[in-house]
């Protein structure tokens, strides 16, 4: 395994530029590949590159390395599964267990992740999601989580009615997610995907909020998972809504959300379920 991260946090942690770093040993395009896409250069570069950032190749490539977990590494694992079927019981037990004061650089960006998306999208609470975006280097992050980080803030950015910043954020998202889909099973994309489809909903775009839900089960089935399924099934029945939807169809979703959502636990799904039926159900009784 490749610790690219720790190459290049220690690069900017010296405050040295990719061109001074490479000046005599490589091309800037030759670090760029390794740093952005793992291309590795040649021994002798690699080594060269190393030795000037004060690295060792044990550091950028450990040397029998164990197949085992930490123990924070299995928590946070089972967090973010439990943060991405919305299971808020199970996300706060795994989360309060880890132990940050022997938590690792890696480690430390997924736990950072799971709590801003914890904060701002599921109890909304932005003083906290301030805080803590305050302790965050997004820099450490890799591809994904920089993805998903700004999914998040542009709707930390609408809930603080800094709309402008939003849509740029909205905007930034899609373009780069676009171009970085790649097979992802820890459920990052579709988390993405969820974001950008629910900030349309916000909007009140409901044409390119179903465009994005539907994207977003494409995804979930090409991924061989459910993670954010009863979000995207949700999504499309609230737009259908605007589009007066024939009721069979939109029944089928509904029944979709529900399945998965109690197989998730994801409470929030299945209430917002139980108070579309008693709405219908007052309906029917007024109209009886």
């Amino acid at each position: 395994m490749i610790n690219i991260e720790k190459f290049i946090k220690t690069r900017k942690h010296l405050r040295i530029s990719q061109v001074t770093l490479c000046a005599g040993i490589c091309t800037q395009a030759t670090l760029s590949k390794f740093e952005k896409h793992q291309q590795i250069p040649s021994f002798d570069i690699m080594i060269a590159l190393c030795e000037r950032i004060g690295l060792t190749l044990n550091d950028v490539f450990p040397i029998a390395v164990s197949s085992h977990q930490t123990r924070n590494e299995k928590l946070l694992a089972q967090a973010l599964k439990a943060l991405f079927y919305q299971n808020v019981n199970q996300f706060k037990k795994n989360i309060e267990q880890v132990a940050l004061d022997k938590i690792l650089d890696k480690e430390l960006s997924t736990y950072q992740i799971a709590k801003y998306f914890y904060m701002v999208i599921l109890v909304k609470d932005d003083n906290q999601a301030k805080k803590l975006v305050s302790h965050i280097d997004i820099a450490c992050f890799n591809q994904q989580y920089k993805l998903l980080f700004y999914a998040i803030t542009s709707h930390y950015y609408y809930h603080c009615g800094q709309f402008t910043k939003a849509q740029q954020a909205f905007e930034d998202v899609w373009r780069h997610q676009k171009s970085n889909a790649v097979n992802d099973h820890t459920g990052c994309q579709e988390a993405i995907v969820y974001l950008l489809a629910e900030y349309q909903m916000l909007m009140k775009n409901y044409q390119l909020a179903m465009m994005l839900a539907t994207y977003g089960i494409d995804l979930a089935h090409a991924d061989d998972s459910t993670y954010f399924l009863e979000n995207f099934f949700w999504q499309l029945v609230q737009a259908s809504d605007m589009w007066h939807s024939q009721d069979f169809i939109v029944n089928e979703m509904i029944e979709n959300a529900r399945v998965i959502a109690k197989i998730h636990n994801n409470e929030a799904i299945l209430k917002k379920l139980s108070q579309r039926k008693k709405g219908e159900n007052k309906n029917d009784n007024t109209q009886g």
